[in-house]
């Protein structure tokens, strides 16, 4: 799988992420989101957070992101069935999302 991340800026919303995966599945982030779910993606990925599920309800989006932890990676449950994240991709995913948002008191 192939996904990319970049910024754009919604009308309404001012600065925004969008995570786009190769399937044509696309989550519209505010950054604040988007460093929230790189670090939760970074920490079931380095083993330290032993959460079997990451969930979030992005503000700008019309789905949930809702990742279901399995010993091979992610478990995206956006469509039907899965779509499967080996754990590269969710590192990709992760350090993407980080490097468009901004550290808490780093934003304009």
């Amino acid at each position: 799988m192939s996904s990319t991340a970049h910024s754009f800026i919604h009308r309404g919303l001012g600065p925004m992420i969008r995570l786009s995966l190769s399937d044509g599945l696309s989550f519209d982030l505010t950054p604040r989101e988007a460093l929230t779910l790189a670090r939760a993606l970074a920490a079931v990925k380095a083993g330290t957070s032993k959460v079997d599920e990451i969930y979030m309800s992005p503000i700008a989006s019309d789905q949930d992101f809702v990742g279901t932890v399995a010993p091979e990676g992610l478990l995206l449950q956006a469509r039907q069935p899965p779509i499967p994240l080996d754990w590269a991709e969710v590192g990709v995913i992760s350090d993407q999302l980080k490097e468009l948002s901004p550290e808490e008191g780093q934003e304009s």
